[in-house]
């Protein structure tokens, strides 16, 4: 029982038990008052008509007027004249009750006052004995108003004291309902903080709790930091700060083979020809911090173009893949150009030499290209040809490459008006082979009859057109429309950036959903890792606008950023969507193991579903549950294996 209703209860009890006492008290007390007062007035007045009587002749008609005047005007219940041998003389009753107190009441307080008795004189002789009582009517009826109010101003007095008891305890116990609250948190893997009540028993409690969240807080991000840590040790050279060979052959294939987002990309090579003699030139420690140079430009470089990620292949090989088409031969130019700058070597050797080679890379090729750029770099270095810079260009051109903007624009606005839109299915099963929900990535017709699109063929153009907003609104309609229809599996949906930072959207989308609570319980919405904490503020906006209407909320292409993944625990995600660069030949990478092994415990710790992303081979498919994977997707995974 809370203790507001026990705090209703003992009210209750107490001043019904106030009211009983002092009603019993007051009322016996009013009670032997009136009837002490009706008893005197019942004396006095026979005394008083006693002695009128014997002072007049002793007409019996005479005597019967003077009975019945005075009985009519003194509120009796009866006047009655006996003779000395007991004869009635003269009588005159009325015992009427009145309406105005219940009977109940009457029974229940008795007034019973002694009449009042007189002798009448004729002469020296008894002419006769008078005896009257008063009504008791108003006597009861005001015992009944004192009953009456007694009982009104304690029920209003106990609706007060209830009343204020109740605001005051829940002044008092807010505390404790934060307390409450944060102890329900940190069971949902939410650590969060509460402000410390001035209470002196609260106080000590919520200091207590608060170390407790903060400690399990801090122990997440040590564990985040620590993951952190091994997945550069993992992944990433330990001169350049730049990725391993391994690690960026993952990631371009990751690339490759996204056929959703992927239609062409440009990978850059450069190679340092004489490495060996600057090493022998300047010993190991001024060449490592010329790498290191070099490996930070690049890094610099990148940053700035989120297309791009850069690697360190060999000791001698930097590479560079831009996820997105662009000018090939303007980057090999501009990387060859920072990469030399950097080193700062001209002056030093003569025949320094950086040849720098790219390629078109399409979604068709599977990454030879990346071992055939590096022996043509080095066949084609000789003393004579020592700065090299080739493009090579392979075939496969998708079928609207060469649209220009106008024809874009037309056929991406002309989709989304006439909603030529329909949603791929990709089964995320458990490791028993439950489908929690299937990934439905977007298809555009872009010419009314003709062929359905991937994201990867017009996603750039849209961004550029600043239609993914109503891109993903439009994707989400169709969801919702599909789950209307009762279709047996949850739908999960991308989320563009671009869409959580437009606040106009996010009321569209809330407003939708908001219509059908059901199908909205069915969704998954994920958004890319980069552009949650990239824009963070917003991300926690859309969280708190979106989950709850019922949707789950997930993170995908996670892994880069683990070390802040504790900056999310209060935002009750539901599920992580670990990338596929570090699902990719998970089997034989002993780092990504214990890495992936390290996310998925941090992930269950506050509460989140781990789900691989990529899943490729059967190696990969039984080895991931055996890590903490609590979900897969990817090439391997079928919806009727």
């Amino acid at each position: 029982m809370s203790l507001i209703k026990q705090l209703w209860l003992t009210t209750i009890l107490v001043l019904t038990i106030a009211f009983g006492a002092g009603f019993i008290i007051s009322v016996i007390g009013s009670k032997n008052y009136l009837e002490q007062q009706l008893q005197m007035k019942n004396t006095d007045n026979a005394v008083s008509l006693a002695l009128s009587i014997s002072q007049m002749k002793k007409d019996p008609v005479a005597i019967n007027l003077m009975l019945s005047a005075q009985f009519d005007n003194g509120h009796y219940r009866f006047i009655k004249l006996t003779s000395p041998n007991g004869k009635v003389i003269s009588e005159r009753t009325n015992f009427n009750l009145s309406a105005e107190v219940p009977g109940w009441f009457r029974n229940l307080i008795s007034i019973n006052p002694e009449a009042g008795i007189a002798q009448i004189q004729d002469g020296w002789s008894q002419y006769g004995t008078l005896t009257l009582a008063s009504k008791t009517d108003f006597a009861y009826l005001e015992l009944w108003n004192l009953a009456y109010w007694t009982l009104f101003w304690s029920i209003l007095i106990a609706l007060t004291c209830g009343i204020i008891g109740s605001l005051l305890l829940k002044m008092i116990l807010r505390p404790l309902n934060e307390m409450v609250e944060m102890t329900e948190a940190i069971g949902d893997k939410n650590f969060i903080t509460i402000k410390e009540p001035r209470t002196l028993e609260f106080k000590s409690l919520a200091q207590g709790m608060n170390r407790l969240s903060r400690r399990i807080k801090e122990m997440f991000v040590t564990q985040s930091q620590l993951l952190e840590q091994m997945r550069i040790e993992a992944n990433y050279d330990t001169v350049t700060g730049l990725m391993n060979r391994k690690y960026f052959n993952s990631r371009v294939r990751a690339c490759i083979a996204n056929d959703e987002y992927f239609t062409k990309g440009v990978l850059v090579i450069s190679h340092i020809s004489n490495l060996a003699e600057i090493n022998e030139e300047l010993g190991v420690t001024e060449s490592d911090a010329v790498l290191k140079r070099m490996g930070t430009s690049l890094e610099i470089f990148c940053q700035k173009h989120a297309n791009l990620f850069a690697g360190r292949l060999t000791g001698s090989d930097f590479a560079v893949f831009s996820t997105e088409p662009v000018d090939s031969h303007l980057l090999c130019g501009q990387i060859r150009n920072t990469l030399l700058h950097a080193a700062g070597l001209e002056n030093k050797f003569k025949n320094f030499a950086l040849p720098t080679i790219s390629s078109d890379i399409h979604k068709s090729e599977r990454l030879n290209t990346l071992n055939e750029l590096i022996k043509t770099i080095k066949d084609k270095t000789t003393p004579s040809e020592v700065d090299v810079l080739e493009l090579l260009d392979t075939s496969d051109f998708t079928k609207y490459e060469d649209h220009d903007e106008i024809e874009w624009r037309t056929m991406l606005t002309s989709a989304l008006d006439a909603k030529r839109l329909k949603l791929a299915a990709f089964p995320v099963k458990t490791p028993d082979g439950k489908i929690i929900h299937v990934e439905s990535p977007a298809r555009l017709q872009l010419v009314k009859d003709d062929g359905w699109h991937s994201a990867g063929e017009f996603i750039a153009w849209a961004t550029q057109f600043g239609l993914v907003a109503r891109l993903d609104y439009l994707a989400i309609e169709t969801a919702v429309k599909s789950l209307n229809k009762d279709d047996s599996q949850d739908i999960g949906l991308n989320i563009s950036t671009n869409t959580i930072c437009d606040s106009e959207s996010l009321a569209r989308i809330t407003k939708l959903l908001k219509r059908h609570p059901q199908s909205a319980s069915r969704l998954w919405l994920e958004i890319p890792e980069s552009g949650v904490f990239q824009n963070l503020p917003q991300f926690r906006e859309f969280c708190a606008l979106i989950k709850p209407l019922g949707c789950k909320l997930g993170i995908e292409h996670f892994g880069a950023e683990i070390s802040r993944l504790g900056e999310l625990h209060d935002l009750n995600l539901d599920y992580i969507k670990v990338d596929t660069s570090i699902i990719h030949g998970i089997d034989q990478n002993q780092g990504n193991k214990a890495f992936l092994k390290g996310i998925c415990l941090i992930a269950h710790s506050i509460g989140l579903m781990a789900i691989a992303e990529g899943v490729q081979t059967e190696l990969e498919l039984t080895l991931l549950p055996e890590l903490g994977i609590d979900a897969m997707t990817g090439p391997i995974v079928k919806a009727d294996s």
